[in-house]
């Protein structure tokens, strides 16, 4: 089935009315969810680093209907499904697992099953929870969740997690009646295949996610690392970690297929804002012709790793 889901980068600015159903994500503004019109807005927290602010936009054409039930905006259109949740952030394993039982019920019971790209935004990932690091209390809440769901691990769409500095947790995801095309990195560990040293649960994600739309093929990317296997590498170095990210990226594009376009757009999450202009040049150096970028501050999970990029490869005609 091919999806009639398109996504660009927008200018940001007074709020307009977007022709069809559409996912909107905004930086520098008060966290919240919403819904206008037929619009599902979603303020996580995130602070623009340097360039123009922009919004990230889902879009599907045809009109959505918004609904609310409890902690959880839904808004549903023929073939897709996007949806959100917001609450505090503590206690975060508890929040997360109820986060991905309201979440994935929802999606099931409005016959959209297959979530195809989820993210995850909460406040102090390094910090401390009952012995724990806040990330794997994270990724603990999500394995109850998935388990009590019967959802496998290796069945979950590319995804995001990172810290901000605005208190709650954010998971949103768009949603298929069919499922979507898991794509894996020949050079990394799938992440639910990572050792217990990471967390007594292992991460549930795949590297990215291929659909099909109207407009042609879309690769959904992760947030991708300067990991390979399971293994953090060029500790220190951000320019090094770049280029072992791109090159996770190329690999990502070349698993998922010859005919995919180049990327539309990337935002990239930095630990350090006063990196942006290495990472800047490293970016217009390696792309022949360079997407949008959307540059912010977070926490990536790994204490060691300095920048993170995801993205889309997708047509943006």
């Amino acid at each position: 089935m091919a999806l009639p889901l398109r996504t660009r980068l927008l200018p940001e600015g007074p709020f307009e009315a977007t022709p069809g159903a559409c996912l909107h994500v905004r930086a520098d503004a008060p966290p919240g969810v919403e819904l206008n019109g037929h619009c599902l807005v979603v303020s996580p927290g995130l602070q623009t680093v340097a360039g123009d602010r922009v919004v990230e936009e889902w879009r599907a054409d045809g009109p959505g209907l918004a609904t609310r039930e409890g902690d959880v905006h839904l808004l549903e259109h023929a073939d897709l499904l996007f949806a959100a949740w917001h609450r505090p952030d503590d206690p975060l394993a508890d929040h997360t697992q109820q986060a991905y039982l309201d979440l994935f019920q929802a999606i099931r019971a409005r016959g959209f099953p297959y979530p195809i790209r989820i993210w995850n935004y909460f406040s102090r990932i390094h910090g401390d929870e009952c012995g724990l690091e806040r990330y794997q209390s994270f990724c603990i809440g999500r394995a109850r969740a998935l388990d009590e769901m019967e959802m496998p691990e290796h069945a979950m769409p590319a995804a995001t997690a990172i810290g901000t500095g605005a208190p709650g947790l954010f998971v949103y995801l768009i949603a298929a009646r069919e499922p979507a095309h898991a794509v894996e990195n020949p050079r990394q560990t799938s992440a639910w295949r990572y050792p217990e040293q990471y967390s007594p649960e292992s991460p549930a994600f795949a590297r990215a996610t291929r659909i099909e739309t109207g407009i042609g093929p879309q690769l959904l990317l992760s947030g991708t690392a300067s990991i390979i296997g399971h293994e953090s590498r060029h500790i220190g170095d951000c320019a090094a970690q770049t280029r072992e990210i791109l090159a996770n990226l190329d690999a990502l594009h070349a698993t998922a297929g010859d005919d995919l376009p180049p990327p539309a757009w990337l935002r990239v999450y930095l630990r350090r804002p006063e990196d942006q202009p290495l990472v800047a040049a490293i970016l217009a150096e390696h792309y022949r012709q360079l997407p949008a970028l959307h540059w912010v501050r977070g926490d990536v999970c790994r204490r060691e790793l300095l920048v993170e990029i995801e993205g889309v490869h997708a047509r943006t005609a």
